[in-house]
């Protein structure tokens, strides 16, 4: 028995009122959908697919998407990144969407993301050597006017900008670290120094987005609507953000589970 298929994921982002020339920060959770209506047993392929073709259809082609395609590869042993070959390590959509034609990538080999669409390149090249700091992907994000964080299948605790929130915050678990690997470049291998904001390996350090989120959905700045088993989240990224930032500046742990005390 089947849970949704390609009519309602369509119906479902017309319900969130997506539409031409629309740009949209997209991230995943497939297995929380159910299972599609296919014969495929590819479900996973089946979803993406549908996901993705319903988005293009109703942004048209001055729409852009944006996906996260984080790979922490200057944290493993090969320290090595090649935005056109390296996985993404966060699911199956992301590298879907990677192969998907006339899609670009970040030169980042920790949290690197891509796009498709008239301002990816703006967002994506030429980006600093910092996962968080000035001129970072997730920075150029907040320039583009009206922005959505489209979280299908996942809840509203996905906050994609959490850790540049503590970057901006300088708070006080987390600290620039410089990693070195290499990275290609025009058909060549390049050593490069790549800063990433790292965490202090505690207990109370761990990221924990559900008090952002909660109070973002009490204020009503998220909307929502049903898909198989799941739900699909949007809420504008700018605003979002804002919102975000006002907070965590009265109280720095509140993107992790920090301290045990109200919030």
């Amino acid at each position: 028995m089947s849970d949704y298929n390609q009519f309602d994921v369509e119906n479902a982002f017309l319900k969130l009122d997506i539409k031409k020339g629309d740009s949209i920060f997209l991230t995943t959770g497939l297995g929380m959908l159910g299972v599609p209506n296919t014969k495929n047993k590819n479900y996973l392929h089946v979803s993406s697919n549908w996901i993705l073709k319903s988005l293009l259809k109703l942004i048209g082609n001055k729409g852009n998407i944006f996906v996260p395609t984080y790979s922490y590869s200057f944290g493993k042993k090969n320290k090595y990144f090649n935005p056109l070959t390296t996985k993404a390590d966060i699911g199956f959509f992301p590298n879907f969407f990677l192969k998907q034609k006339n899609v670009f990538r970040s030169p980042d080999p920790m949290m690197s993301i891509a796009g498709i669409g008239p301002k990816a390149k703006f967002v994506l090249h030429g980006i600093s050597n910092s996962s968080f700091g000035k001129n970072c992907a997730l920075e150029r994000l907040l320039k583009i006017k009206n922005l959505k964080c489209c979280h299908v299948g996942l809840g509203y605790n996905w906050i994609p900008f959490m850790h540049y929130l503590d970057w901006k915050n300088k708070v006080p678990f987390r600290f620039d670290k410089p990693f070195f690997g290499y990275i290609k470049k025009k058909n060549k291998k390049v050593k490069i120094k790549w800063i990433y904001s790292a965490r202090y390996l505690r207990n109370e350090t761990l990221s924990n987005g559900f008090k952002i989120g909660k109070k973002a959905v009490q204020k009503k700045l998220y909307k929502s609507v049903n898909l198989g088993k799941s739900l699909i989240y949007i809420i504008n990224y700018q605003k979002f953000f804002d919102f975000s930032l006002k907070l965590t500046k009265k109280n720095k742990w509140l993107t992790v589970d920090g301290p045990r005390f109200k919030t």
